[in-house]
């Protein structure tokens, strides 16, 4: 239980031996540092641990758009956080330690902005991601809405890109230019809406994934 000191001067925080200060709404409070438990961890630990690690290794490198998507909704959570937990709940398979991401089921941006309802293929002739939907605007949904790409691809070191298409909901169709680096690997895009003024977000969608041929001559190395 943490307790207030009137004798504590000045802004003190932080860990002082085996003690934590801190300071809320102007008062001082310290408690006692808590104890590294000596128990063993259960198996239902174990596995807990290894979901909630393999999900936040994989939306940690997206923390920031996801964080800014969701605090135009609700300023009192992390974006990333609300990412992890619905991924935990509803987009693992697998038995324990062989887990993976159902990526189908994965739920990344949010916002009140109408989300985008489209087909998607690759164009070789284009080396290109092609785009196409019937455009509804309806409530939340405006002609200059830009379409924004979260390219996810699992072989390579950074695993992500985020692609600012210049591609509108008015369009109907388009093309997302696909860079040389990745030739030759599988990828998984979630595809969302943001406003002109950039303060305003849709919830995402998952079009699918492909497995891109040789682009523009390069291979991996």
């Amino acid at each position: 239980m943490a307790k207030y000191y009137k004798g504590v001067i000045g802004p003190i925080s932080g860990k002082v031996g085996d003690k934590v200060y801190t300071i809320r709404n102007g008062q001082a409070y310290v408690q006692s540092k808590p104890k590294r438990s000596t128990k063993p961890p259960t198996t239902a630990q174990i596995i807990q641990r290894a979901r909630f690690g393999m999900v936040a290794q994989f939306v940690g490198p997206i923390r920031n758009i996801l964080n800014q998507t969701y605090s135009k909704i609700n300023r009192k959570k992390e974006g990333v956080n609300v990412a992890i937990q619905q991924i935990h709940a509803d987009a693992i398979i697998g038995e324990y330690p062989d887990f993976e991401i159902d990526f189908a089921k994965v739920t990344l941006t949010r916002g009140r902005l109408s989300a985008p309802i489209l087909e998607m293929s690759y164009s070789e002739e284009h080396c290109a991601l092609q785009l196409s939907w019937s455009t509804k605007i309806d409530f939340n949904s405006f002609h200059d809405d830009e379409l924004i790409a979260m390219i996810y691809c699992p072989s390579l070191p950074e695993k992500w890109m985020i692609l600012e298409t210049g591609i509108y909901r008015a369009d109907e169709k388009g093309l997302i230019k696909i860079p040389a680096e990745l030739s030759n690997r599988e990828i998984h895009t979630w595809l969302f809406y943001r406003s002109r003024m950039q303060d305003s977000y849709s919830q995402c969608n998952y079009p699918g994934n492909f497995y891109l041929p040789q682009i523009d001559g390069h291979g991996n190395e």
